[in-house]
């Protein structure tokens, strides 16, 4: 199976682990981590998480309040990594990104 970042998963990727060095020093890299390893453990088994509004899937991360929000492309050999941001934000935040149908 294949995989696929939105440019602005890139971004919220970024700007997360910025936020988390500020505060503490190694913080950034402790989330940049575990927010490599939630990538990882969708990319096992990316149906396991349900499909929600127009077909996003989320997965939480485990240290930090953060979702990942993502699709399975049809015929389902791509994942399309959306978004990746705090908790707390708007359910439909990120849902909106697209992704380029050739991929």
């Amino acid at each position: 199976m294949n995989r696929w970042f939105h440019p602005e998963f890139e971004t919220d990727l970024i700007d997360a682990v910025h936020y988390y060095q500020a505060q503490r020093p190694a913080l950034g890299a402790d989330f940049l981590a575990e927010a490599e390893k939630a990538v990882e453990i969708v990319m096992t088994a990316p149906g396991c998480w349900p499909p929600r509004a127009g077909g996003i899937r989320r997965f939480q991360l485990g240290r930090f309040p953060f979702l990942i929000r993502y699709r399975i492309s049809s015929p389902g050999n791509t994942v399309h990594f959306l978004s990746i941001l705090h908790s707390a934000r708007h359910p439909d935040t990120g849902s909106e990104r697209h992704f380029d149908a050739k991929t």
